[in-house]
């Protein structure tokens, strides 16, 4: 079997935004659905990836097998997970309050990974730590020297990828106050560290 990585590609932002709604439970569909008439959540947060420059598909790396994405990292500076006045202007309240877990709680100066998956056949392979070296590459070029993220209590997996990986735990966030967490029974978010050597 050979994997390969490449960045991600214009052409690839559908994909890609089905992989981050996917790996969040369903929450571009919460965020973004119904904001703009006629469009998908995902169709939405596609167009976001093609349009800015920093929540961009730029940012994303991919690992393929015969063409077929069967993972992907997303990672950016955490400066672009505060909430900007556009942003609150254009979401509803709940939405915002979601938001708010994650760009109140944050590592400041860090290259923050918005998403980290693999398809369930591929896991166990090295695919994630190969990734997680693809993050830190993209940190160390744009003069960062600590990744963070986000991982929620119940991903043991994910955690002990992490741990393995270097990252301690910085913060434990209830979300038990918003009801989207609540119908996922997701009760806390984990937000991690690692300093890049």
């Amino acid at each position: 079997m050979t994997i390969q990585y490449k960045s991600g590609q214009q052409q690839d932002c559908f994909q890609i935004a089905n992989w981050i709604n996917s790996v969040g439970f369903g929450h571009i569909e919460y965020l973004l659905g119904g904001l703009l008439p006629g469009q998908t959540a995902l169709q939405h947060l596609a167009l976001v990836l093609s349009q800015d420059p920093h929540y961009s598909y730029r940012n994303v790396d991919l690992a393929l097998q015969e063409n077929k994405i069967i993972g992907l990292i997303f990672s950016y500076s955490a400066y672009f997970n505060e909430l900007t006045p556009q942003i609150i202007s254009a979401l509803s309240h709940d939405r915002v309050q979601w938001m708010r877990f994650f760009s109140d709680n944050q590592i400041k100066n860090s290259w923050y990974i918005n998403t980290l998956g693999v398809a369930d056949e591929y896991q166990r392979q090295g695919i994630a730590r190969h990734l997680l070296d693809l993050a830190a590459k993209r940190a160390l070029q744009n003069e960062f020297r600590c990744l963070s993220l986000h991982v929620y209590e119940n991903n043991f997996q994910a955690i002990k990828l992490y741990e393995s990986y270097g990252f301690t735990k910085e913060k434990e966030i209830d979300l038990t106050t918003h009801p989207f967490f609540v119908s996922k029974n997701l009760s806390a978010s984990i937000l991690m560290k690692y300093d890049i050597s």
